[in-house]
């Protein structure tokens, strides 16, 4: 072999099998480089997937991720640093099919405003607390608002302090909860905690100076006995009104011949 002259050809198979073999180094050197962070998400997100849930099971050992169907769990680090200081606004940004319009001008439901899943009316959420059914508020929507004709449950009264978690079941919820869950439930995990608490302010306003936003809440644990606690939360909140209306240049009357139309 070593007699036999080297053709153009076995030289090309050469350098490209000598090509090869070093980006092969230099791809395994750079994925070796870049694998310990992979690893570290993948074990957060594995101790993410882990924690025990309580909604969609009649278990109580069961986590997210031998769930048989999928369910949302935000935490309170989430909705901490979210920095958005209504429930309602918090889960419209983090949980998909989740809506929630602000309306204007539709009466009561300014003040409470419905929330919708997947679509589907204000009352088809089942809204727990702690696993216990949430009552409903009294307010009829009306004037065309979103959820017309029915009447929901208003998160917003519970202050996000008090929250541990949040758990969003959305797929096979009334097989389990009842016709009143056909878009899904909401389950509102409280905070347990014996000792301890946080204290949260926020302030805000429009650029053009009105809707001023004034935002405190503060929670404290107590230990009471051996296994008891006493965990309160309170808040206090005070918003701005905000005005963006202005005259109404349009002819508000009719004429006659040019002239306004005495009648």
């Amino acid at each position: 072999m070593a007699n036999q002259p080297v053709t153009r050809r076995a030289l090309y198979t050469v350098v490209r099998k000598s090509s090869l073999l070093a980006a092969t180094a230099i791809t395994a050197s750079l994925g070796y480089g870049f694998a310990m962070p992979a690893v570290a998400q993948d074990q957060s997100a594995a101790a993410g997937l882990d924690e025990i849930i309580v909604t969609g099971t009649r278990r109580i050992d069961r986590t997210v991720s031998d769930s048989p169907v999928p369910i949302d769990v935000v935490s309170f680090a989430t909705l901490e640093k979210s920095g958005l200081g209504e429930i309602n606004k918090l889960l419209n940004a983090l949980v998909p099919s989740y809506n929630f319009p602000q309306p204007s001008i539709t009466d009561g439901t300014d003040h409470i405003r419905p929330a919708t899943l997947r679509g589907l009316s204000p009352d088809q959420t089942l809204v727990l607390v702690n696993g216990k059914r949430r009552h409903q508020s009294s307010l009829l929507n009306l004037n065309g608002s979103v959820g017309r004709g029915s009447t929901g449950a208003d998160l917003n009264t519970i202050p996000t302090s008090a929250i541990q978690r949040v758990e969003i079941l959305r797929d096979g919820a009334a097989a389990q909860y009842g016709s009143d869950a056909i878009a899904g439930v909401i389950n509102i995990i409280l905070k347990n905690a014996k000792e301890g608490g946080s204290v949260v302010a926020n302030a805000g306003t429009h650029y053009k100076g009105d809707g001023d936003l004034y935002q405190t809440q503060g929670n404290m644990g107590i230990g009471l006995g051996d296994n008891g606690y006493l965990n309160m939360t309170a808040e206090y909140r005070h918003r701005g009104f905000t005005n963006r209306q202005a005259a109404d240049s349009r002819q508000q009357y009719n004429t006659i011949a040019g002239a306004p139309d005495p009648r």
